[in-house]
């Protein structure tokens, strides 16, 4: 009996390390504590999450909270509201978000035409997913006049700028690095000017005038403007029309976000397919089919095959269309078994970069 049991624990040890194994590159490829359960940190009294920000304000001695704890979905959530905020006649809508970065507020003096905001940094990271996944609920006096936002950005590099759009407009001078604006130039650039620019990789970008009174899964797709693997991400969520304005305007006392479980996807599909140069225009992502391809040059004795994901368009703040062209999957997410031209097909596997899954394509080439 105890060599029946000693070797039942062996092997459900073995089994529970496997498990561990297989599992940990799923978590590792997540964003700190993305269900927001940790609330180890405070500020002016409230419980603060450990490793997101939520924009608070420090002014003339007055503390503004702009984060809360809220019972969630699943355990605690995020809960932020755009609010009043300022002291002595001089007040204005604060924007409310949370974010893996820094925010800021700066106004020169006390002249509030000056007010800007913004947000710096993020983290360190060298993962491209495909998808991000947000559970919220979206409430206030004002939801149909003003946009909530979800965001996702990804880039490699130092940005660098000494001036900011402003509450009325102008540029207000103050020093920042890796700022928003000045990261995300396709979509929301820094319109007084980026003084050292970066490789933006990826975004996911969603806003929208809506209510959600219910919790409310919404998927952003991610877009990529760059094939390299980034350096660093940010992520922010925000009740209002922050990151799309710089500073107060637009801003609804009272618009509400609650923000949980927050997940990132990885696919192992391919979205469009290049052979030879040419597009593949009828390929079936979802097809385990032999699929078969055209060689419009009927002299070619080689074949080159080359995959792309996150291919999309986002409209920006100027309401003009920015393009992102995707990424090219390389050796590590993607084999290519040799096939023959007029014969036996291309074998194609595709693996999700997070291990949680593979897609096999067939693909017959002739001339």
């Amino acid at each position: 009996m105890k060599k029946l049991l000693s070797f039942v624990h062996r092997t459900s040890y073995i089994v529970l390390m496997l498990c561990t194994f297989a599992l940990s590159p799923l978590y590792g490829q997540q964003l700190p504590d993305s269900h927001f359960e940790n609330w180890s940190k405070t500020y002016n009294g409230d419980a603060q999450l450990a490793d997101w920000n939520g924009s608070n304000v420090t002014q003339v001695g007055l503390k503004f909270t702009f984060m809360y704890q809220k019972p969630g979905r699943t355990g605690s959530c995020i809960y932020i509201a755009d609010r009043e905020i300022g002291a002595i006649g001089i007040t204005a809508t604060g924007p409310a978000y949370a974010t893996l970065g820094v925010p800021f507020q700066y106004m020169k003096g006390l002249t509030i035409r000056s007010a800007t905001a913004g947000t710096e940094g993020g983290i360190q990271w060298t993962h491209r997913p495909d998808t991000m996944t947000v559970w919220v609920k979206r409430v206030g006096p004002a939801t149909d006049k003003e946009d909530f936002h979800l965001l996702y950005y990804s880039w490699i590099g130092t940005a660098k700028s000494s001036q900011y759009k402003n509450k009325v407009g102008g540029c207000t001078r103050t020093e920042r690095v890796n700022e928003e604006s000045d990261i995300r130039l396709l979509t929301d650039g820094n319109e007084c000017g980026t003084d050292e620019t970066v490789t933006q990789v990826a975004e996911a970008w969603y806003r929208a005038r809506a209510n959600h009174n219910e919790w409310t899964q919404i998927k952003v797709p991610v877009f990529y403007c760059a094939d390299a693997r980034p350096t660093m991400c940010n992520v922010i969520f925000s009740a209002g029309n922050y990151p799309a304005f710089r500073a107060n305007d637009g801003l609804y006392d009272g618009n509400a976000l609650y923000v949980d479980d927050l997940e990132l996807i990885y696919s192992s599909k391919i979205d469009r397919l290049i052979i030879n140069g040419e597009e593949f225009k009828g390929f079936d992502s979802n097809s385990a089919s032999v699929q078969t391809f055209k060689l419009s040059n009927s002299e070619a004795q080689t074949v080159k095959i080359e995959a792309l994901r996150g291919i999309g368009a986002l409209t920006n703040i100027k309401g003009e269309t920015a393009k992102f062209p995707g990424r090219r999957l390389d050796s590590k997410e993607m084999t290519i078994v040799p096939g023959e031209l007029n014969g036996k097909p291309w074998t194609i596997t595709v693996r999700a970069e997070d291990g949680s899954s593979t897609h096999v394509y067939k693909l017959r080439i002739i001339k």
